[in-house]
């Protein structure tokens, strides 16, 4: 048992006194921190108002359709682009109550489930982009979330 102890500490301590060693320490701890650092605080998940207090949504219209096509397709590695442009069009044809409404409902839904990514990011992260054919359809998504305060 002491050979063993003493194996332990002697690979340690070659381990310890190489500079890679502590470059990939230092490395993945930044990582960590910079994952814990930039977490969406709780209060992120909470619905924001509605624009007209709900006077804009129609009788029985629920967003749980549409949030769900935007997840399938942000959560697919295979994409399709005339998809995500499409879906582009349904949302900007939206009242302003029915957009805020489904922002609220995809975050609350889905974002905890992917990593605390919301619909912000994920409208702007660089799948879409790359493979979004109908950039004006995400230009004009994107501005009417920021419109909105949707934007985070």
């Amino acid at each position: 048992m002491k050979v063993a102890w003493n194996v332990l500490v002697n690979v340690i301590k070659k381990l310890t006194s190489s500079n890679i060693f502590w470059y990939v320490f230092f490395a993945i701890a930044a990582y960590y921190g910079y994952k814990r650092l930039t977490r969406p605080p709780e209060t992120t998940f909470i619905n924001t108002p509605l624009p007209n207090s709900g006077s804009g949504i129609p009788q029985g219209w629920t967003p749980d359709d549409l949030a769900s096509q935007f997840h399938d397709h942000f959560a697919s590695f295979w994409v399709n682009a005339s998809t995500l442009q499409i879906l582009y069009t349904q949302s900007n044809s939206l009242t302003d109550d029915q957009f805020v409404t489904l922002c609220n409902f995809y975050n609350a839904k889905y974002a905890k489930l992917d990593g605390n990514k919301t619909l912000w990011t994920r409208v702007k992260s660089w799948k879409s982009i790359w493979f979004g054919t109908g950039v004006d359809e995400q230009n004009k998504f994107i501005k009417r979330m920021v419109t909105l305060k949707q934007d985070y």
